[in-house]
């Protein structure tokens, strides 16, 4: 019989600074390999993967001390954190995501929002790469505004993803040209792309701990490399 080891403090850390998350696995598309490590930005993947339906799970997320994302234009401060994923929620029923997460999942905060933007491109890409959004709040082409009913018109789409997308509709003669670029600003549950996944390697053959992975604020302005962004990070921080 396996030795298990269960961390006898993790239930009560749950009721105390547990959150309730949603878990979108991930899976990458072909059309990186067929695209020299870029995804197509017509194609119906998302920044290069699939995403499965997401699962409600409960963790403890943590904030990560150093953040520096590697980007064309050099280091940038990226928001980051550290999510503590039992094997067991506080029903005792066992979690998908403890043993299936991994390296470029998405996990969304259920009761935590934030406002963000995206650069969409006129007949190419008109939906929203982000999952959960809650409002629209402005579009822009350079100076020029677009109003909602008058300009363009929201639906969701299923296209890509098991979540629902919100996609921008133009009116017939209004809006930027076939091929430009916009800027979308929105509100959405907090994400985070899973960047290294700490397992659940505690010096013993067979455990039960609590999984650690490292996420990254997930971005929509510009397309994220496959490789996840190279982020930097104090190796104290990653498993507190």
């Amino acid at each position: 019989m396996g030795l298990s080891v269960i961390d006898p403090n993790i239930k009560l850390s749950l009721q105390t600074f547990g959150q309730t998350i949603l878990h979108y696995p991930s899976r990458i598309c072909s059309c990186v390999g067929e695209n020299n490590g870029v995804p197509l930005l017509d194609h119906t993947c998302i920044h290069g993967f699939y995403f499965d339906t997401p699962e409600t799970i409960i963790g403890i997320r943590t904030a990560v001390s150093y953040k520096l994302l590697n980007t064309s234009f050099g280091k940038a401060l990226n928001g980051g954190a550290t999510f503590t994923i039992p094997r067991l929620n506080l029903l005792n029923v066992e979690q998908q995501a403890w043993k299936k997460i991994a390296r470029g999942d998405i996990l969304a905060l259920e009761n935590k929002t934030r406002r963000d933007t995206d650069i969409l491109i006129r007949g190419t890409r008109d939906v929203l790469y982000a999952f959960n959004v809650s409002e629209i709040l402005s579009i822009y082409r350079n100076n020029t505004k677009y109003e909602l009913t008058e300009d363009y018109t929201l639906s969701e789409t299923t296209t890509s993803a098991a979540a629902k997308l919100m996609q921008i509709n133009w009116v017939t003669d209004k809006g930027p040209a076939a091929g430009e670029t916009y800027s979308v600003e929105f509100t959405c549950k907090q994400q985070y792309k899973v960047w290294d996944d700490g397992g659940q390697d505690r010096g013993t053959d067979v455990d039960q701990l609590p999984k650690k992975v490292v996420a990254v604020l997930r971005r929509f302005i510009l397309p994220q490399p496959i490789a996840l962004s190279n982020i930097e990070v104090d190796s104290e921080d990653l498993y507190l």
